[in-house]
Formats: structure tokens, sequence, C-alpha cells
């Protein structure tokens, strides 16, 4: 899938009507790991089986972009806890996972071999990882014309030594070119609080999904 062509990161920021599928957004009770639901996902792409994942899960999905790459997931059928349902879609594939936080999860390799001990490092970077979700939705909801929630959109930035996005661009289009130049401008004026972790595999990729018919206004739950 498109979305692990890049050599950064890859944050899954799922904007369906969950009540706030990603950490920007997260009025609601966390999902804990040994909840279950139940689950249908075919054997796939990785790549987007992860996405179905994290759109039944309510987890955020963090790994560098060429983990997953090439991989196909286990099918996942039935009720599950979260874990549960990770291990079996990760089986097969030589890859594990850690869980940051309550609600996300990064992929690691099963292999504990010195040279894939870097990757596992990645982990660390899941609370700068949420901060950036949260100053690129708090810049989206100011604008009318760049609400999330009416459509589908895949982002690529750096963050700069400063804080401040660089080289921001769409890796799909909105359906609007309006909207589409609107974004990207949005993007190009977001400047986080903090400076971004030395280490921090770049460029970082972020993904919304619409919302259904009637979903939550994700928005409303952020400050911007």
């Amino acid at each position: 899938m498109w979305l692990t062509r890049s050599s950064g990161l890859v944050v899954s920021a799922l904007i369906a009507g969950c009540g706030g599928c990603q950490v920007a957004v997260a009025e609601p009770p966390q999902p804990q790991p040994q909840q279950s639901v139940n689950f249908d996902i075919p054997a796939q792409s990785l790549e987007s089986a992860l996405e179905r994942y994290a759109g039944a899960s309510h987890l955020q999905v963090l790994y560098e972009s060429a983990t997953a790459s090439g991989l196909r997931s286990t099918a996942v059928r039935g009720i599950y806890t979260y874990e549960a349902a990770l291990r079996l879609l990760l089986n097969g594939t030589g890859l594990d996972y850690n869980y940051t936080e309550e609600r996300a999860f990064t992929l690691v390799p099963a292999d504990p071999r010195p040279e894939v001990v870097l990757q596992r490092r990645i982990a660390a970077f899941g609370p700068f990882l949420g901060n950036v979700q949260a100053g690129v939705m708090a810049a989206l909801c100011h604008r009318p014309e760049t609400r999330p929630g009416s459509f589908a959109v895949a982002m690529q930035f750096r963050v700069g030594p400063s804080g401040k996005l660089e080289a921001p661009s769409l890796l799909s289009s909105t359906g609007s070119i309006v909207r589409d130049a609107a974004i990207a401008e949005t993007l190009a004026q977001v400047a986080l609080a903090e400076v971004p972790p030395e280490g921090l595999p770049q460029p970082i990729t972020m993904r919304l999904r619409a919302s259904p018919p009637g979903g939550r206004d994700e928005c409303a739950a952020t400050r911007y």
C-alpha cells in the first residue's frame, strides 16, 4: 500500500465515527488490550490489514514504513481480545509488537538480533507523534474547508528542528483541488511547541479516514 512507500514513520490516524480514534481526540474511555470485539479481517497485505485492525480496535498504529512492506497478514475472523487478534494477524510475518500506551502499539521485529534493536526505539516516539497529530488536527479543525470528517486524505511532512512542519504534501487527493491546496497551506503553518526528538525517522505519513454519515464530530474534542 502506498502509505508505506516513504522511509519514515507511518501514523494511522483513523477518523471514523468512533468517538476519537487517535491520540489527538482521545476524549472517550480508552480501549484496553484485554477487551474483546468481533474482527472480520481477511488475509491481505499487512499494511491494509493493520488499517482494518486499527479501525476495529481504535488503537493507534505506529511502524517504520519499510517494516510491513511486502508482508501478508493472517486472517482474523471472530471474537478476540485486541492482543489476541493482533498476535494472530501478525502470525508468520516475523513481527511482534509493543504497547506504547493503552491506545497505541508499535510493530517491532520478532528477531532480537542486535541489528534490529534500533527499530525497537520507535516506541519512544509515541508521545511525540501524539503531539504531532494533535497539532495537525487542531490546525485542520480551525478552518471550515479543511475540517476533518467528510473526506479521507494521506499527508506527508517532516518536522523541522524548530518544531515547524516542513515539506508538506498530500499523497492522495480529498476529491477537491481547493481543499487539497488549503490542507497543504494549513500544514505549512503548523508549528509544534516542542522540537522533534533525536533519531526520529522522517518523513512522517498521517492518514485521516472519513466519518460515516451521522458520525461523531472529532473536532468537537480538539482544542484549536
